[in-house]
């Protein structure tokens, strides 16, 4: 003999029916009513939807590591990314010029002349700094992409000339002629200093030669370790 429901079990069954039954009458209304859509059994649609837009990944960037010219100089981001198995070695480096150190360009007073800059220049060379240039891959290669040439020689001052012997005169170093937009081969000592100040810690050349492929100009050949080379001084 089966044990009598409780009073909650009949009412929890009956709560459950009350909920069911509309929805399943709906569904068994005459066809002529269109008895439950699809829709109506189908829960809330999802917030985040599907979408079509491609997304265009960026190339990767090539890591291959700089190699030297056919000729054997060295390319200006060789010389930035490499440089350190070079330090103290004598390097050539093929590039361009990108920034060139002007004395007049540098000192000039707003207004001020051609002839009075070259006045002040001449009156008291220290204004000036010792030549130097930039070297880039390409003509635009920005100035902290690329390597720094100091220690250029510079044109002899008239008090030089008067003062210093005729041998010392014929054996000052060659003025190398560039401009911004030359491509060049520089040779030089690779460092992170010069004897003279100047210092890098990404390198720098100290400047021992230059052949000027733009100007079709070459530096005399250098001279043999032993030989007494005449310096012009620092300023």
């Amino acid at each position: 003999m089966s044990k009598p429901r409780s009073v909650g079990s009949f009412e929890s069954l009956a709560s459950t029916l009350a909920s069911v039954v509309p929805v399943l009458g709906l569904c068994i209304l005459p066809a002529t009513l269109g008895g439950c859509k699809d829709k109506q059994l189908k829960g809330a649609a999802a917030e985040v939807q599907p979408h079509k837009i491609k997304v265009t990944m960026p190339t990767v960037p090539s890591f291959e590591v700089p190699k030297p010219h056919a000729d054997g100089s060295h390319t200006v981001k060789e010389m930035r990314v490499m440089g350190k198995r070079y330090l103290k070695e004598q390097v050539s480096i093929k590039g361009y010029v990108v920034f060139a150190y002007d004395c007049a360009t540098a000192i000039r007073q707003p207004g001020e002349s051609d002839e009075a800059v070259a006045k002040r220049i001449e009156e008291d060379p220290t204004q000036c700094r010792r030549p130097v240039f930039y070297l880039g891959d390409t003509p635009d290669t920005p100035v902290e992409r690329s390597v720094w040439v100091v220690e250029v020689p510079r044109e002899m001052t008239k008090l030089e000339k008067k003062n210093l012997t005729k041998e010392e005169v014929e054996r000052w170093p060659a003025v190398p002629p560039y401009k911004v937009g030359d491509e060049v081969v520089a040779t030089g000592a690779w460092s992170l200093a010069s004897p003279r100040g100047e210092s890098n810690t990404d390198g720098l050349l100290v400047y021992q030669g230059l052949k000027n492929l733009t100007q079709g100009w070459e530096a005399p050949a250098l001279l043999e370790v032993g030989q007494t080379e005449i310096r012009p001084p620092a300023h």
